[in-house]
């Protein structure tokens, strides 16, 4: 009788599970295989309280070698490893046959079509014996016997040919792992566990070939210690037998080459950290599936998409609080707790309608500011919060179209923040100066038709933006009398590339992004006196965008830049180390600095990859230290996450599209290839003016998961490639923008990714309008579509934009076009999906929030008549207490539930099954219109 995991008995797994909780809550452990001393030991030893794996077969129904597998595992990393090991115990389903699953896992492991050896490049050279291992696993899962000397044979062959490998070569080490696998599980308890550690060299070994660090640079490097060494003796005194710390004297004499060495030893630590969690993915997707070759386990959508289970941590200027957002009466609020103990954490909002999205720290001590609109309207009011006895206090008055925003916290003027408000006009912001205490209010500026007000430290308005009748903007200042006269005149070509940013802490200086004379936007200081401006930092092919600054001063002291993917640079050596130790954590990710205290001492951080949703830390400036705060969504831990592959597509015209390429983990082939064509899902990012960016994307994460290749496109009028890039799409709205998209559907048609009659396109706001067009330009190129809040009618959208966008129209008008002018409004109509609606043939679902202020909802409303007048299936998803996007989790899960259940029905992909009874307090009416015969 074979062995079945836990004896077919669920309460045995349970109890394991809860076991391991328990020992984790404890986290008490010694990291080393099958240990236990009496006290304390590793996973497993701990587990058992001894060493005894004739217990762990007969207790849990498990083999020998997992038992070592997930010790080594965890051995290797105690950071991740022990969450891992709960995960994967807990995901084996009960009574699975376990007799053959250590030859399983080493035939993923070897051959497996995704991460398999055999796809590395080194390992060309051992195919052969490869293949001859890999015949006996095949042959065990096939129920056959396979004797010790095929074993040894086996064996015998990858020893010779690993031999015969160049020592320390990507082959040697794929050689190695063969070595290991070259054992039967069901007889050796190592097998799999040794091959897991050869697996992870082997591929740290081909990452690390590509490295731009040969030998002839290890060469060097021991030369240069061992002379930095002799000189070090030479110069002390005779019987002197101190240690020498060599590094510490190449930072001192080589600061460039001891940089190269530590940004060498921090890549090779990053790889061994991705390795390790691409062999632990292996082997949990082994055990977790009853068929090897099956595709990832389905993703529940709540894992993704329900309220994270903390989010937004931030810590107080004074250092003596932590808040957050956590799921409190059923929707976002917010939470708090002294930095000391983070456990005693109290809930602090108390919203049981919309939640709290978001909120700001202030300069009194344990108090901050959230601000809330109604049902999405978007017209915000402010709130305050005092952590010291829990009181909720409103700072600005509810009124009918009025929207504040908070625009300075200082610490010079520690009791009042600087806000906005259209109370006076709707159509322009105010700036007032508001006390937290007793929640006075004086308005310090008044708007008579500016964009907007820069503000030093001190609250003083300083600079004024006004756009200019051809799209352009100027910056203003005053004059001795009081009066705003031009200072910095933009043409309309660098208006949307060029901002204000900051003064500095003394008025002096003003930061600025300014593409003038240059075709990206370069970080600049602006003298305030002279008006003399210095380049501190460009890029050719990003624009600058974000920047760490000095926390007294507000220098910049590192800027950001986002071609394909993120990176950090340095202006001054005073962040090197906090850059270095920060990136060293974040491995193949990247991070952020969230907040900080007034001293600048403690830094929250969130880290993240595209197969890592955000996790919370807090930074010791001064010990280089990081501790663990908190995990956005802890459930997609050790989920089958699929990677973010950047791709650069050329449009027809040669304008370079900066995208991104998510497939499903089993389709996976290499670098932007899939084992077969795929059904693809264009993602259209809304604005236009914003982009899509590397990174954790649910969207992409979600798709990709349920089947289908997944694509995002930076078209043109996408912003942070220069301002050649973003006013190409000026008057390209329903033309070249639509054919770039075309271009790079094209381009996954091309390479196989995509098959052809199983496309569908899905956006919101202006990616809405995207599928709109589309459908009607293209109308045999998708199989269905989907539009989240598009407008449908230039015309309309423009007509009803909210009165606060007066001061943006102009330039609105030279993206689209101009109503007052003939030319334009025949653009716009001619541009207007809602004009060509009867040339749509696919499928295409509609949503809409009834209170979005920026689309209203006759912009979806007008096209669904249209479709219906046509007798096209159109699907219509209204939420009447939304906006401009779907906030409220009953909301936001029961619209993706239906997305994905569309999207299954005309691309075939993955679904997990749902009804509106799973989402209680939502808000959707659901309006189908099947096919019929035109009117």
């Amino acid at each position: 009788m074979g062995m079945h995991a836990y004896h077919g008995d669920p309460q045995r797994r349970q109890q394991v599970v809860d076991r391991l909780y328990g020992l984790e809550r404890t986290g008490r452990w010694e990291h080393r295989p099958l240990y236990w001393n009496g006290e304390v030991g590793s996973f497993i030893g701990t587990l058992l309280r001894g060493d005894d794996l004739g217990r762990w077969e007969a207790e849990f129904g498990l083999p020998k070698w997992l038992a070592l597998a997930i010790d080594s595992m965890v051995a290797a990393n105690p950071a991740l490893g022990v969450a891992w090991g709960i995960h994967l115990l807990q995901g084996i389903p009960v009574g699975m046959p376990m007799d053959t699953m250590g030859s399983r896992s080493l035939l993923e492991l070897l051959k497996g079509r995704s991460l398999g050896l055999l796809g590395l490049e080194g390992a060309a050279a051992l195919a052969e014996v490869l293949e001859g291992v890999a015949a006996l696993h095949a042959a065990r899962l096939a129920g056959q016997d396979v004797d010790s000397a095929r074993w040894r044979a086996a064996r015998r062959a990858a020893v010779a040919q690993t031999n015969a490998q160049e020592p320390g070569s990507v082959a040697a080490a794929a050689g190695s792992c063969i070595e290991a696998a070259a054992w039967d599980p069901a007889q050796s308890r190592s097998a799999v566990s040794d091959t897991l550690r050869g697996w992870i060299n082997a591929r740290v070994a081909a990452e690390m070939a590509v490295y731009p660090w040969g030998k002839s640079d290890d060469e060097d490097m021991k030369q240069l210690l061992e002379i930095l060494h002799a000189e070090d003796k030479a110069r002390r005194a005779p019987g002197d037998t101190a240690h020498t710390n060599v590094f510490l004297l190449l930072e001192e004499k080589h600061p460039e080459k001891a940089l190269r060495l530590r940004t060498y030893y921090r890549y090779q630590k990053s790889q061994y950290a991705r390795q390790w969690r691409q062999a632990a993915l292996v082997l949990q997707n082994v055990l977790h599936a009853a068929e090897g070759d099956a595709p990832a386990a389905l993703i529940p959508r709540a894992h993704l998409f329900a309220n994270p289970v903390r989010a937004a941590m931030a810590i107080s200027p004074d250092g003596q609080w932590l808040a957050w957002l956590a799921d409190g009466d059923g929707v976002m609020n917010i939470w708090a707790a002294p930095t000391s103990s983070p456990q005693e954490a109290r809930q602090i909002t108390r919203d049981t309608r919309r939640g709290i999205q978001a909120f700001h720290w202030t300069y009194v001590p344990g108090m901050l500011l959230f601000s809330q609109d109604r049902d999405g309207d978007e017209n915000f009011r402010l709130f305050g919060a005092d952590l010291a006895d829990g009181s909720l206090r409103a700072l600005t008055p509810a009124a009918p179209g009025v929207r504040t925003g908070v625009q300075g916290i200082s610490r010079r003027r520690r009791d009042e923040i600087a806000i906005v408000s259209n109370a006076r006009d709707a159509r322009f912001f105010d700036v007032h100066v508001l006390h937290l205490r007793t929640g006075a209010m004086q308005c310090v500026q008044e708007n008579t038709g500016f964009a907007g007000f820069l503000l030093d430290d001190r609250y003083e308005v300083r600079l004024a933006v006004r756009n200019t009748r051809d799209g352009g903007s100027e910056w203003l200042r005053r004059d001795a009398a009081g009066a705003w006269r031009p200072w910095q005149v933009f043409s309309a070509e660098d208006g949307r590339s060029s901002a204000p940013t900051h003064f500095d802490a003394e008025g002096r200086t003003l930061y600025a992004y300014d593409s003038r004379g240059r075709d990206t936007a370069a970080l600049v200081a602006i003298d305030w006196e002279s008006g003399a401006a210095t380049v501190l930092a460009e890029d050719p092919r990003a624009d600058i965008g974000g920047m760490l600054t000095d926390a007294a001063s507000h220098r910049p002291l590192a800027y950001g830049v986002t071609y394909e993917r993120f990176q950090l640079h340095m202006l001054d050596d005073a962040l090197r180390r906090d850059i270095e130790t920060l990136d060293g954590a974040a491995g193949d990710g990247e991070w952020r600095l969230t907040a900080r205290t007034e001293d600048d001492q403690r830094w929250i951080v969130a880290m993240s990859s595209d197969t890592r949703p955000s996790s919370s830390w807090m930074y010791d400036r001064q010990a280089r230290t990081l501790q663990h705060l908190m995990d956005l969504r802890p459930r997609l831990t050790w989920a089958p996450l699929a990677r973010m592959q950047p791709v650069v597509i050329p449009a027809r015209d040669g304008l370079p599209l900066v995208s991104y390429l998510t497939v499903p983990v089993h389709a996976d082939a290499g670098d932007l290839r899939t084992r077969a064509p795929l059904p693809l899902v264009l993602l259209v990012h809304g604005g236009p003016w914003s982009r899509d960016t590397f990174g954790f994307n649910p969207m992409h994460q979600w798709l990709a998961n349920r089947g289908y290749a997944v694509l995002s496109v930076n078209f043109r009028g996408s912003t942070g490639f220069g301002k050649r890039f973003v006013n190409a799409a000026d008057g390209e709205w329903g033309r070249r923008m639509d054919e770039d998209l075309e271009d790079a559907v094209a381009w996954a048609l091309e390479r196989g990714i995509a098959e052809p009659r199983r496309l569908a396109i899905f956006g919101a706001s202006y990616g809405g309008f995207a599928v709109l067009s589309a459908l009607t330009r293209y109308p045999s190129r998708y199989a269905c579509g989907i539009d989240v809040v598009g407008p449908s009618n230039l015309e309309t959208l423009l007509a009803s934009i909210p009165a606060y966008w007066e001061a943006d129209r102009v330039r609105q008008h030279r993206a689209m076009g101009d109503p007052a002018t003939e030319e334009g409004l025949a653009r716009l109509r001619d541009r207007s999906p809602l004009h060509r609606a009867s040339q749509i043939r696919s499928p295409l679902l509609i949503a809409q929030g009834a209170n979005d202020p920026r689309v209203k909802q006759a912009e979806s409303e007008q096209m669904v008549a249209a479709l219906r007048h046509s007798g096209i299936p159109v699907t219509y998803a209204l939420y009447t207490d939304e906006g401009h996007g779907f906030v409220r989790e009953a909301n936001r899960m029961s619209f993706n539930a239906l997305c994905e259940d569309f999207l299954s029905r005309h691309l075939g992909g993955r679904a997990e099954p749902w009804s509106e009874a799973d989402h209680p307090g939502h808000s959707l009416q659901l309006a189908e219109h099947a096919a019929h015969q035109a009117a």
